[in-house]
């Protein structure tokens, strides 16, 4: 084992000086057990401050997977059933059309609801980086594909406002006929979720997964992270490497705005892993982890997750990106290994960085 994670640093130490990357915190798990850990650089470079396992970050998009999991939930715990259509939940989640009437939870959390993939909408309610972007050139196609979008904005105050937000734009193909990432659909979820338990997302998530789970310092709002604490991000602009506003989008937590750290994802990825975990039951997690949509050959998406084929063995994984922020979680189910990568920089291949250290393992 030691000879093993000589070379996953030496692995890491080279993708780090090959990316550019200020900081970066990686954890990887077997056997229910951590088993190595590796930090690196800054997540703040001019306080240089040290990127640790206990640094705050934001998870983008793996927040998916726990958006999946509490639907999942709340299917075990009450009436609600994945396959209903959403439109017998939220009466006003309809079209002149009627082509939404199929679409159902399912669908949105395998991205097979017929929506298109590039909305924007939940991007553009971070009011730090809306005000932050509309400077920089590399976001300007996002406002040329969001016409009318301050007007839009200032409507939007909440979780049903999105849902009806929803109602009034043209499906891409019809539900569970095709497969387009329209990663602002998860608010609808949320808000499901909402009007059947009565709770916000935010006390059901925090009640049935983050308490259980310990993540003690996972957050949904990000000022109630201590500074010290808390990352700083990071892009590179026209070559030079410029600071950026923390994420923050409550209403698009569901979506991507959940901020955690590399021990508490550690903790999370062991707790999905476990079959004795009561954390989610044996059918819930098959659920999970079934190959709803085929992107390409050995390549699928399940509930909230990215399922692909590595030798035979199911690999399970999700990426998390936005300006400034990388993240990445994978997972081996049948070898019950797990990793997971948080950096204060967009656009790391992490993903390349996983399947690097994968091999490793299991070359």
């Amino acid at each position: 084992m030691h000879e093993t994670l000589h070379k996953v640093e030496q692995v890491i130490e080279n993708f780090i000086n090959e990316n550019k990357i200020p900081g970066l915190s990686l954890h990887i798990v077997s056997d229910g057990e951590s088993i190595f850990t590796f930090d690196y650089g800054y997540s703040n470079i001019e306080l240089k401050k040290p990127m640790q396992q206990d640094t705050v970050s934001s998870i983008m998009s793996i927040s998916k997977s726990i958006t999946a999991i509490a639907m999942l939930h709340l299917e075990e715990n009450t009436d609600f059933n994945l396959d209903t259509p959403i439109i017998e939940y939220l009466p006003y989640f309809s079209t002149k059309s009627g082509r939404y009437n199929k679409i159902n939870s399912k669908h949105i959390l395998s991205h097979t609801a017929g929506f298109p993939d590039n909305i924007w909408l939940v991007t553009l309610l971070d009011n730090g980086l809306y005000t932050f972007a509309k400077n920089l050139p590399e976001y300007q196609f996002i406002f040329k594909q969001c016409p009318n979008i301050e007007d839009t904005i200032t409507k939007i105050k909440s979780r049903e406002d999105i849902t009806k937000y929803f109602s009034n734009i043209d499906l891409a193909y019809e539900p569970g006929k095709g497969w387009l990432y329209c990663t602002d659909a998860y608010v609808i979820l949320a808000d499901v979720l909402e009007k059947i338990s009565g709770l916000t997302w935010e006390e059901y998530v925090t009640e049935n997964i983050m308490k259980p789970l310990n993540m003690n310092n996972t957050y949904i709002n990000p000022s109630k992270v201590s500074s010290y604490n808390m990352n700083e991000y990071y892009l590179y602009s026209k070559g030079d490497l410029i600071k950026i506003p923390t994420p923050n989008n409550q209403l698009g937590a569901p979506v991507g705005f959940i901020y955690s750290t590399a021990n508490d994802m550690a903790k999370y990825l062991i707790a999905i892993m476990r079959s004795e975990q009561k954390f989610i039951s044996q059918l819930s997690r098959s659920k999970m982890f079934s190959m709803i949509a085929q992107r390409e050959p050995g390549l699928s998406y399940g509930l909230g997750w990215k399922i692909k084929k590595f030798r035979d063995t199911k690999v399970i994984e999700h990426a998390g990106g936005y300006p400034g922020v990388s993240s990445f979680a994978s997972m081996i189910p049948a070898k019950t290994f797990g990793l997971v990568m948080l950096c204060n920089i967009g656009d790391a291949p992490l993903q390349i960085l996983s399947d690097s250290i994968v091999d490793v393992f299991y070359p």
